[in-house]
């Protein structure tokens, strides 16, 4: 049961960390008022002119989230810590890869954020499950 609870909060507090960086990015780079998210064009002209900086942002939101992840989930399973923050940091994976890919991001956007999400995503899986058994 402290896998599934530890799971969960992990998900839940790597959710609240993207969810406030997309905020300041939001902040700082806000999405056009006519913008049609459904019209792929529109989508792929407001992305292609959105700085490195908005981009930069997003990928450090994906990369700590993905960390406290594994981190938390491995801090609070029972057993199999390290199991337990490789489930939690492969669901936060899963769902960067899906965002990654539904939008037109540039290809430099794509591969750091990948690598960022799958090496910091490990290193907190790593982290949380190294506590010594008390």
């Amino acid at each position: 049961m402290r896998n599934v609870f530890g799971i969960f909060t992990a998900l839940v507090t790597a959710a609240l960390i993207i969810i406030m960086a997309q905020m300041i990015r939001e902040g700082l780079y806000p999405q056009p008022a006519d913008i049609d998210l459904k019209n792929r064009s529109e989508k792929i002209a407001w992305t292609s002119s959105l700085p490195d900086n908005a981009f930069i942002i997003i990928a450090i939101s994906h990369g700590i989230g993905s960390f406290a992840a594994g981190l938390i989930a491995g801090l609070v399973a029972g057993r199999s810590r390290m199991s337990t923050g490789m489930i939690a940091m492969s669901i936060i994976f899963m769902v960067v890869m899906i965002y990654l890919f539904t939008y037109n991001f540039p290809v430099w956007f794509v591969i750091s954020d990948t690598v960022a999400t799958a090496i910091l995503g490990f290193a907190g899986a790593v982290v949380g499950s190294s506590r010594v058994n008390e």
